[in-house]
This record gives structure tokens, sequence and C-alpha cells, in this order.
């Protein structure tokens, strides 16, 4: 049996919600704006100022004609239409132009289109007028930039918008100016396009102009509103700029960005130099040149993407997918993620990639990861993606767009085994069974048809959802990925479990419990999110293991899969896929916190099993002269008591508690906890979201040892034994090693994640060190707990006494100090208290080479970016340190501390490129293959990669001769007391 280990990851976007008492680590997801506010929608409001002097209808040979396709207005006028064509949702546009007609034909300009929401008839108008422009001026852009300054700041209009052009009907009249017949009426004040309401709005004025201003002498358009002296078109523009953009000085008390459009401007003239000042000063850095249609809605469109990342932060900040949660096999890479929206069900994806050299590529062999940014580049192409790249969008490419003809495998109601839902089983079926409700139901949604239509395509979001590969058939000798049959299994809080083939990306089939097929009608309609933009509906949120037997060449034999629901729920599942083509369903537990309907009978011995968090963990233990297959899993998570931020119950309701189960039926061998358990542990108070460790010391294929941490802060060993004749006998004995939270808030640490354990042994005297760090994970932007990480070294792991000198945080020196202190490893251990605040491990550490290696997550200041309607993501670092002696280590080959600089580290860690929640830091062999069968640098050799998620912070040589990258199977010992394949074992 052969566990690989995956990460957990995110796809980024951004959500709305105050910083809320009701936790979920979706928060991290979210901008601080007011969520009760329902003004607050991501809105742009965009005010175009285009340039109607005559040089842009004047034609190559100096005539001039507005018409002529040779003209810049011509070509303007075709750049707006592509624009408006294509632009985004949440982008309100308004146009002003130059004034004509008054004043030598230059008098300032005025705004004849206001800032609206652009529905199909508003872009059909707004293209119309502006087709109707004509060059009818001079160019009096700074009296111009003034007038849209005081329309976007709600202000008086001035003469500008009194006159000549702007009483014309021609395109229409400025927005100030009302007639009833002959009859005018001009507004004392502008309505400006802004929402003092809404936090969450944009605003910007985008000039566009072919030449040096002319006829544009009135300073004071600018110095009354900006206030100080400016003298110069130039020079009062860039003062105006800064005005608007100044939220402390204008008179609105908002931001307004200028964009400059230079067209038809030499790149090296005074022009440019002169706006892009005006551009700086404005917030947007440089001026943006043109010199055709193409290009002039280039980089309109530029513009306006620009300006849609900033404004619909909500649903897309621009990159929508984070590195989310990966799988490795070979130079294989699969990658699940999703995207945040403002419902409760959000779409996801499964894609594979591959590593080499320690970077992620794409199926062209090129770097699909943008360094800059720590995400996929828009020009990267997943594998099994067809037609052009699918780069960071989740909604393209990978499995999802290889999914047809869907085969539904519904968990059956009366018991175990299962059944395919087509539609001869849906007419036996009614609303009922897909839980559409009698009255009231989306009309989208409201019969059982368009139901299991939708149920057919749906690919949900796997939030937290590891893949699970497997090995169905190798190749030759093992070492080729492409020339093997693998399967990826991965699970989604659409409700479904997916099975996916790794060559091609086509799904095998998607299981669903019917649990969730009762719940279909929600996961497909997606409710909105409820309070505080708290996610109401979770599916199938849990990541699933493996239990594979081989035949004699290697190929799989049986196959089962095990997997829980997390959020979704509190049962888990063991599917049969043996034959990929036809799964069932072999046993299901439920727990307690279920549905009163579906919860656990009270006397299962399950009724105190929590949201089912923890991913169970394969072994094998011996009973009489019986080895059983065994699950070890955690008793869970009890949302209510721990979701509420700043609060922790002095005892759970559910969840305190570990079970042991037999992988093959289900069956309860025992558990222990304070309540209703096999074995009483009072100090077990506590859930128990993580996975189990488990130690196999005499490597002989049994458990010997189980480590866990709890959400108290609690760290706990099993002691096993495996010479007993009852399955009650198989627990020795249960020790709590270490108890490292405390009562006040800063002492509330949790351990979500497992805990990785290493061994030491000097002559005679022996050490498991259990590395395990806290975090609090349903509210990773918690400031007040002060997490840490901790190696506690169990001496007496042979012992089942209970030490009344349980390890607390007072034993373990700080290696992360000002004053580090030296440790040879016979010691309680050390810890690392973080320099940074909100610091916190969410993820299991990992042991490789007497180093110990882990990430952490750290929620960004709130004074790092004033906008409540920005997401702080946060920062992301990866530590390595000396197991033994908590010595910050790099991540390199060279052995230097942390920094390379060789004076003992300062634990600042290395900052990842990602900016949300990193996963673990899994080693991966690249160069060599380990086995010596065609490798001139014999068996060992080459170099270990650590990954995490998208990155890799470095890599080391490999130093031992013991990692073989070959197929999975159980392994036989020859008479040398070495490893070997079957298929070798005559060989050697």
């Amino acid at each position: 049996m052969n566990r690989i280990v995956v990460f957990l990851c995110l796809l980024g976007a951004v959500l709305m919600a105050p910083t809320c008492l009701y936790a979920d680590d979706t928060e991290i997801y979210f901008a601080q704006a007011d969520a009760s506010n329902e003004a607050n929608e991501q809105t742009a409001n965009v005010l175009f100022l285009i340039d109607t002097s005559g040089s842009m209808c004047d034609r190559p040979r100096g005539s001039r004609d507005c018409s002529r396709s040779d003209t810049k207005m011509y070509q303007l006028k075709q750049a707006f239409t592509q624009v408006v064509d294509g632009l985004s949702d949440g982008v309100r546009i308004g146009v002003g132009k130059f004034n004509g007609g008054y004043d030598s034909n230059g008098y300032g300009g005025y705004v004849f289109y206001p800032v609206s929401d652009m529905d199909d008839n508003a872009r059909q108008e707004v293209k119309n007028l502006v087709n109707g422009l004509q060059g009818t001026s001079n160019t009096p852009t700074m009296e111009a930039y003034s007038e849209m300054a005081r329309y976007m700041m709600g202000l008086s209009p001035s003469d500008y918008a009194k006159r000549g052009e702007a009483v014309q009907n021609d395109p229409r009249r400025s927005v100030n100016i009302t007639c009833y017949g002959n009859q005018c009426y001009t507004a004392s004040q502008y309505s400006s396009p802004m929402n003092m309401d809404n936090q969450c709005e944009t605003n910007h004025i985008i000039v566009m102009t072919d030449g040096d201003p002319t006829q544009d002498s009135d300073y004071s358009s600018v110095r009354n509103l900006a206030g100080g002296w400016c003298n110069g078109s130039y020079s009062c523009q860039a003062d105006l700029a800064r005005w608007l953009m100044d939220d402390d000085r204008n008179s609105k008390g908002r931001s307004v960005r200028t964009w400059q459009v230079a067209f038809g401007v030499g790149a090296n003239s005074s022009q440019v130099t002169n706006m892009n000042d005006v551009a700086s000063n404005g917030g947007t850095d440089t001026v943006r040149l043109a010199d055709n249609a193409d290009e002039l809605a280039a980089e309109f469109n530029d513009i306006l993407n620009l300006i849609a990342e900033d404004s619909q932060t909500i649903t897309s900040p621009g990159v929508s997918v984070n590195q989310n949660n990966r799988l490795e096999h070979l130079d294989q890479l699969y990658y699940a993620m999703f995207k945040p929206e403002k419902t409760s069900v959000w779409p996801g994806n499964l894609k594979r990639y591959r590593l080499e050299d320690g970077k992620v590529v794409d199926a062209n062999g090129n770097r699909a990861v943008d360094g800059d940014t720590g995400y996929f580049r828009e020009t990267s192409k997943s594998y099994w993606t067809d037609g052009e790249p699918d780069g960071p969008d989740v909604r393209k490419g990978g499995a999802r767009a290889e999914l047809s003809g869907r085969k539904l495998v519904i968990g059956n109601v009366n018991g175990n085994g299962s059944y395919t839902l087509d539609e001869e089983r849906l007419e036996e079926m009614d609303e009922s069974d897909f839980g559409i409700p009698d009255h009231g139901a989306v009309p989208a949604y409201d019969t059982k048809e368009e139901v299991y239509a939708a149920l057919l395509t749906m690919w949900g979001d796997p939030m937290h959802s590891v893949p699970l590969l497997v090995n169905y058939e190798v190749d030759s000798n093992g070492t080729d990925a492409d020339d093997q049959t693998n399967y990826v299994f991965v699970s989604t809080n659409g409700g479904m479990l997916h099975a996916i083939d790794t060559d091609n990306g086509n799904e095998k089939f998607a299981f669903m419990p019917d649990e969730m097929l009762k719940q279909a009608y929600d996961l497909v309609r997606s409710p909105p999110l409820s309070e505080d933009n708290i996610r109401s509906l979770y599916g199938m949120d849990g990541s699933w293991v493996a239990y594979r037997t081989a035949e004699s060449n290697g190929d799989a034999d049986d196959v089962y899969i095990y997997g829980g629901m997390r959020r979704g729920g509190s049962n888990y599942y063991a599917l049969d896929v043996s034959d990929i083509d036809n799964p069932r369903l072999e046993w299901r537990i439920r727990g307690g916190w279920m549905a009163d309907s579906d919860a656990a009978d009270p006397d299962s011995g399950f009724a105190r099993l929590g949201q089912s968090w923890s991913t169970p963990t394969l072994t094998r233990v011996k009973v009489g002269d019986t080895i059983k297959p065994v699950l070890v899993f955690g008793g869970g998570y009890s949302p209510d008591d721990h979701d509420t931020a700043g609060s922790r119950a002095n005892k759970d309701d559910l969840g305190n508690a570990v079970y042991m189960v037999d992988a093959m039926n289900g069956d309860l061998l025992w558990s222990v906890g304070s309540d209703n358990a096999t074995h009483q542990v009072s100090d077990m108070k506590w859930g128990v979201p993580g996975g189990i460790a488990v130690v196999d010391l005499n490597l002989d294929g049994l458990a010997d040892y189980l480590y866990f941490g709890d959400l108290g802060g609690q760290l706990f060993r099993i002691n096993l034994d495996n010479t007993g004749d009852s399955n009650s006998d198989l627990v020795d004995g249960v020790v709590r090693l270490a108890s490292l939270g405390g009562t006040g808030a800063q002492d509330h640490r949790r351990f979500y994640e497992a805990p990785a354990v290493g061994y030491q042994r000097s002559g005679l005297s022996e050490t498991l060190y259990v590395a395990i760090g806290s975090g609090y994970r349903a509210h990773p932007l918690d400031e007040n707990t002060d997490e840490g990480f901790f190696l506690v070294a169990d001496h007496n792991f042979r012992s089942t006494n209970q030490s009344a000198n349980v390890v607390t945080l007072s034993d373990l020196p700080n290696v992360a100090g000002t004053s580090p202190p030296t440790l040879d490893g016979s010691g309680d251990g050390w810890r690392v208290a973080f320099r940074r605040s909100g610091e916190k491990v969410m993820s299991s550490p990992t042991i490789f080479q007497g180093s110990v290696m882990f990430t952490t997550y750290k929620p960004s200041d709130v004074d790092q970016d004033a906008d409540p309607c920005v997401v702080r993501y946060g920062n992301a670092y990866a530590y390595r340190a000396d197991l033994l002696t908590g010595e910050a280590r790099s991540f390199t080959n060279d052995g230097d501390v942390s920094g390379g600089d060789g004076d003992g580290g300062s634990w600042d860690g290395e900052e990842l490129d990602s900016s949300t929640i990193p996963p673990s830091i899994i080693p991966i062999f690249e160069g060599g293959n380990g086995g010596g069968d065609d490798d001139d640098e014999g068996p060992g050799n080459g170099e270990v990669q650590f990954c995490t998620g998208l990155e890799c912070p470095g890599g080391v040589d490999l130093q031992y001769a013991m990692f073989r990258k070959q197929r999975w199977y159980p392994m036989k010992k020859n008479d040398a007391n070495e490893y070997f394949p079957p298929a070798q074992e005559t060989e050697q």
C-alpha cells in the first residue's frame, strides 16, 4: 500500500464580507466592505472625453471629411463600437466631447451622455451617438477635462456646458440642459454618477486626444477646482489629475483616476511626455499610444479590463485561479481548482500539467506559472485542453471541458450498493427525491427532468478535496506515466466524486450519495450566500484514500477508495472501483452531525462523529491470526463550538474521538474519546478534525503508534497492541503528550491538520519526534491567537502510562527568538513563535532527511490597502529546519541556514508567490530513477525538489538509495533483506 501525499490550495476570487463573527475559511476571499449594505456592488463609473477637434477628420492629403475611413474620427468610431460590444458587466460608461460653435470654435467641453448602466439598449444608443460625432472644434483639452471633473464631482456646470454645441441637439445636448419644446433649463448642479453609499465603486476619466491643446488657456477652470496655481494646459491638467485622485482633497471625497490615450502621436513627442505626467498624477502611470482603429480599441479594452479587475473584485480579481489541491505522479501534476463566486456552489475543474526542472510546464512545454503573480499564465495550456490556451480560467479546458455523457452513479437509499441514474430510472422517481420543494421552486429547476439535466453537466468546486490518483496498469518498468492506465478521483461541492482518466481527461463516472441527491435542487441552483457571506451549502468536500492490491505483474487487482464529506456532512463512504466502469458503494458510516433522518444510530458507535473533516488513514493491524486493512480517522469538526471567531467551547459537542474501522466492511473495531467510546479518555475534550499519523516502527506492515492533535491544542499518542485476540485489545493505551493551548483568546491554539513523525536512534535510546503547527483554519484572518509550530520529543513512546509531565509551552524553547538556544534533541523539543502578526500553520508538516518543513499563511495588514473592497489575500511562507536542533535551513543544496548567510538564520522563512493558504511541502524526486536499472547515475542519485502548490522553493541531493519511483504494489524482501518488485524477484 502506497499513500500519495497531495496538496490543498484554492482558486482566487473575491467576495465581500466584513470581518465576520461567524467563521469559515472562505473569508480569505472576502473584502472588508460592509456586506449588509445592499448598495455595495462592485461597479466602475467610466467617463470618456473624446477629442472632436477638426484634426480628427483631416485626411492625409489635407482635406477634411469625417465620413472617410482614412480619418482618425472614423477609426475612433470603429474602435468605440468594438469596446462597447465587449464591455464587461459592472462597468458603466458616459461620454463627453470638446465644445465647438462658440469662441473661435474652441470652448471647453461638455458631457452629452451620462454615465449609465450598459444594457443592450444603452449600448446601441451610446454607439449611435458616438457614430454621429464630427470634428468641429479646436483642442481645449484642459478646459474640457475640468468640465468632466465637475460632472464626476457633482458640482455646478460652467459656461462651457451652457453655450455653443452644448445647447444644440447634435449629437445631443449637455446632460445639464433639459428642454421642453422650445424652452430649455439649465440644472444648477450636475448629478454625479457616484453612489456614495457604495463602498465598492471606482471612478475613472479616459481622455483621448490626437494633438497638443489649442484654444485652451482658461487656467482658472482648473485653479478654481484644485486650488493652488497652475499655468499652462498640461501643468493644469496634471494638477487636476492629482486633485481628482486625492480623496482627501477633492470635493467628493472619492478618488477619480485619469487615463490618457494619445491617438496618432509620436512616442517621442513632447505631447506624450506631458500626457505621461498627467497619467502619473492621475494614478494610471503612463499614456497609452495608438495609431489605428485596432490599436485604439486594444488600448481602450486594456484600460477597461484593468478597471474591471479593479472594480469587480467581488467575482474576479483578475486572476481567477490560485494553485489548488495538487497531486504528483512521476512527472505529471494534477491541480483541482475553483473560482469563488457570490453563491454557495462555485465552478471547479481538474487540470493536468508536468514538472520539469522544478518548474510547472504546460502541454506545449512552456512555463505555466507567472512568477510575478504565482498563478497560471494567460498563455498556458493544460493537458486535455483542445483549441486555445485555458490559462487561469477555471471554466475552460481540463476535465470540465472533456465532460460528455456523464454516468451518474447514486448511492442506494435503502442501504449499500448503488445504481446508475438514467432517464429510465428517472421516470420511477418524483420531485421530492431531488429535494425540489412543493411550492416556490426556482422555475429553471422546478422539475426532476431539469434538475437531472443540470446534474449531468455540473462541475462544482473542490474547495478542500485533494485529488487521489490510482494506478491500474503499469508500463514495462513502472517509470513512464504516459504508458500507464491511471485514474484521478476528486470530490466537489457539487455533491459528487469524479473519476477522471488521466490520459485524456474523460470522466468515467461521477458518484453521488443519496444524501446529496436529496439536495440536488439546491446544488444546481446554487443558493446565495447567507448573512456575512457565509456559504450555506457544501457537498462532498473531503479527500479520499485508496486501498489497492496488485497482481503478479504489478497491475491493480482490487481497488477500494474511502472518503468523507468535510463541511458537507458527517458520513464516510467506501467504493469498490476495481472495475472502473462499474463502481459500487460498499458501505457507509453515518455520523451524528447529519440531518435527523440521516444521523447515526445512537447505538452505532458513531453518534459523536462530527463533520467528517479527517481524511482516513489506511493501515493494517493484527487481531488474533488475522491481519486486517483498517481505516483510522478523527472524530471530526463541531461547527457550533468553533465557527464563531474569538470563542472556544470548554468541551466540544461532537468530534472529540478517534475511530478505527475495518476497511472491508466499515465495522467499528474500537474508538477512543471522552464519551460513548470503547476506551474512555477524559482529556479528549475537543474535536479531532485532522488526519491520524501512523507509525510502523518495526516495519512489519502493522501500525504500532498513532499520533493526533485536537482543537484544544493538545497532542496525543495511541499505543497499539497487535498480539491481542479481540478488536478492543488493539488499544494498549492513550497518552496525552502535550497541552499547548490555553484559556485566553491568545492561547486558543487549534490543531486542524495531521502531525508528521520522525524517528531517531542513538545507541539504545529511541525517540519519536512529533511535528505539528497550529492555525485557526475556520478563521484564517484571525490575529488574536499566538499561533506556532511545535516539535515534541516523545522519548517514552513505548510506555502507556500517562506521565504527569505533559509538555507545555514553557517546556519548548523558542528557536525563532533573538537568542536561539543550542539543542541536541535530548530535551522536550522546540517551538517557533512567529514574528508576524496572525501568521499560522494551515497544513501538515513534512519530515525528510533529518529536516522538518512546513508552510504558513499570514493575513495582510489592514493598512496595506485602504480600499475596503479590495481583498487582502495575505502572504505565504515556507520554512525548513533541522529536526533535532531547530536551526533554520534553506531549501537549496548548499546546506546553509535560512538565507544562506551561515549565521544561524533569522526564521523569516522564504516568501512564496502565492498569496493564499499554501499547501504542505512535498518532496518530489527528479533526475536518476533511484533504481539503477538503466541509469548511469546509479541508485539513489538525483535531486529531490521541495514543492508546495505551483512553487518549488528548492531541492537537495538525495542521500539515501531507498527510493524507487516505480509501481504501486506490496513489495517483498529477498534474502538480503532488500525490497524488489515482484517481476524482479527471480532476477536478483
